[in-house]
């Protein structure tokens, strides 16, 4: 009966995997790519076509801040709608007499992006499909890279699955939904991840 030892909880997380990659298909020639980041950009590469994107991991806030020509009034407003985000100068309302003028969008870093969640079968940040993704009974079931593939593999068609050692309350099976855990479909998804790793 094979064993195995479970591994920590973030071992195969999308944040473990922006250094290791997450392997997507390419949207250019549907090849393989991989996506990784670091502290300020998340970046693409496809391995057959060379296409390359790169995405700012910053939130950054729009607004335009004045004095009132009207009433006098310093005011800050917020500009949430993307498509106007993009202009230096914009006609805003004074939100305390309604005057419209034209005033400086500004753009501040607010906060730094952690995506991390697996959304659809697409990474966090270009919306690519992941490279290993097949469905059981119309649920995802993916692995972000090569070696997740091999560790849901291992895990799923093991006899015996432990926890590790040094009480560790969370460890990666933790990640896995119920049905790829449940003992009745756990063969079904292994001959499907299988024909991923082969593919």
């Amino acid at each position: 009966m094979s064993r195995i030892v479970d591994e920590p909880y973030f071992t195969h997380s999308v944040y473990s995997a922006l250094t290791t990659g997450i392997q997507v298909k390419c949207p250019k020639c549907h090849g393989a790519g991989v996506v990784t980041a670091d502290e300020d950009n998340a970046y693409f590469r496809c391995l057959s076509c060379g296409h390359r994107m790169t995405q700012d991991r910053t939130v950054y806030r729009y607004d335009v801040h004045n004095q009132c020509k009207n009433c006098g009034r310093y005011y800050r407003v917020d500009i949430e709608d993307a498509a106007k985000q993009h202009f230096s100068v914009l006609h805003v309302a004074c939100p305390y007499c309604g005057a419209s003028m034209p005033g400086e969008v500004h753009k501040t870093a607010k906060a730094f992006s952690y995506a991390s969640e697996i959304k659809d079968g697409k990474d966090p940040w270009f919306g690519l499909e992941l490279w290993y993704l097949t469905s059981f009974q119309g649920k995802p079931v993916w692995a972000l890279n090569r070696e997740h593939l091999a560790y849901l593999i291992g895990y799923l068609s093991a006899g015996l699955r432990k926890k590790p050692s040094g009480g560790q309350k969370k460890t990666q099976a933790d990640h896995l939904p119920t049905f790829m855990k449940t003992a009745k479909n756990r063969e079904r998804i292994v001959k499907l991840l299988k024909k991923l790793q082969e593919g």
